[in-house]
């Protein structure tokens, strides 16, 4: 008995080229949307490290947020603003030469090139007693070094937050105010 071979018709094969084309396009369309358009984690951590040792009789320094805000790029100054967090106090001496994560928040994916954080007191302690600072503007914008924090695919992205103040100006400083010297990195 012989035996019959079927070659696939032209059609048939035509049909099978274009349903595997469909469905790598379908794939690879999948993983972009996910990488570019999924909501993704930006989490903020803060450390102090100081231009030089504070003073001995500086024993603690809270400093109370009542926000701490990221920046869309190539959004307007007045939108373009997530809320990372609400309503943190953190003593930077517990993060004098390690890092601690404040908050994280789910934001659209996207480039962010700016923090913003308002700070409604900073309360030193020196020599035993508290002394209540004010930052002068109340709040400060940081641009988020080298080319900002890219989010994307669902992805947790750090930006760190290295937050200080001059001995000299908290110890010498009859108005009460200080200028803190921050900077914010990916890392």
């Amino acid at each position: 008995m012989a035996q019959e071979t079927h070659q696939p018709t032209p059609k048939r094969g035509k049909k099978k080229i274009v349903l595997a084309i469909v469905l790598v396009l379908v794939v690879v369309g999948g993983v972009v949307g996910f990488l570019f358009y999924a909501p993704s984690n930006v989490q903020v951590s803060i450390r102090d490290p100081p231009q030089q040792p504070y003073d001995p009789s500086i024993t603690a320094i809270f400093v109370t947020f009542t926000s701490i805000e990221i920046h869309s790029a190539n959004a307007g100054d007045s939108s373009g603003w997530h809320t990372i967090t609400l309503d943190k106090t953190v003593n930077l001496f517990t993060v004098l030469n390690a890092s601690k994560i404040l908050d994280k928040a789910s934001l659209p994916a996207g480039k962010y090139t700016e923090l913003r954080f308002n700070v409604s007191k900073v309360i030193v302690t020196r020599s035993g007693v508290n002394v209540t600072y004010t930052i002068s503007s109340g709040f400060l914008k940081i641009p988020i070094t080298g080319a900002g924090a890219q989010a994307y695919g669902a992805l947790t992205v750090n930006v760190e937050l290295d937050l200080s103040f001059k001995t000299s100006e908290i110890l010498n400083n009859p108005t009460l105010t200080l200028n803190p010297v921050a900077t914010a990195k990916v890392t």
